[in-house]
């Protein structure tokens, strides 16, 4: 499912409204996040889709384009599971959750140095939000994830600089947490 919604997501044009995917920011990210492509197939991860530059053509030839990409087969100690990638990129690790806790998905979140942003999903709405507040993230998207510039934005650990939006960007010494989520 959700490899086949990212294959899917139309990449282009950042003006076009239809753009779900557009190019990095710059040539040097384009570099970096194709290194952390590189690191997670030497380091043993598969790429179910993308995992490679896009090419695009017309006016977008010269674009530092990324094909979306979903990781699968990504362990805890993996550079992509640690590091920030800041490109068209998710990672999947797996977990065991025989005993109904989450415990386990919960300790893989939150065993990072970084906590921009996250997602959790899962067909119980309210178990998944359940999971959101306990993940260490400034913004967690449940089965989704937008912005929201009435909300607060910012990371936890080593993520951002502070928050930004909401009148929480004010108050750069408290530590807040959004959860985003579809309403029924």
């Amino acid at each position: 499912m959700v490899a086949g919604t990212i294959a899917a997501a139309p990449q282009g044009d950042p003006l076009d409204p239809a753009t779900v995917f557009d190019p990095v920011a710059t040539a040097a990210q384009f570099d970096s996040v194709s290194g952390f492509l590189d690191s997670a197939r030497v380091e043993g991860a598969r790429a179910v889709t993308g995992g490679r530059p896009a090419v695009l053509g017309g006016d977008l030839a010269d674009g530092v384009f990324i094909a979306p990409t979903m990781l699968a087969d990504v362990t805890p100690d993996m550079t992509v599971a640690r590091e920030e990638i800041f490109g068209p990129v998710i990672t999947v690790l797996r977990y065991d959750d025989s005993d109904g806790t989450a415990d386990e998905a919960v300790e893989l979140a939150n065993n990072t140095a970084f906590g921009l942003g996250g997602l959790v999903f899962g067909a119980d709405e309210k178990a998944a939000l359940a999971v959101a507040r306990r993940v260490d993230s400034g913004s967690v998207g449940i089965t989704f994830f937008g912005s929201n510039h009435a909300a607060p934005f910012g990371g936890r650990h080593d993520s951002g600089m502070g928050v930004e939006y909401g009148i929480e960007g004010l108050s750069a010494y408290l530590s807040y947490k959004s959860i985003h989520r579809r309403i029924s």
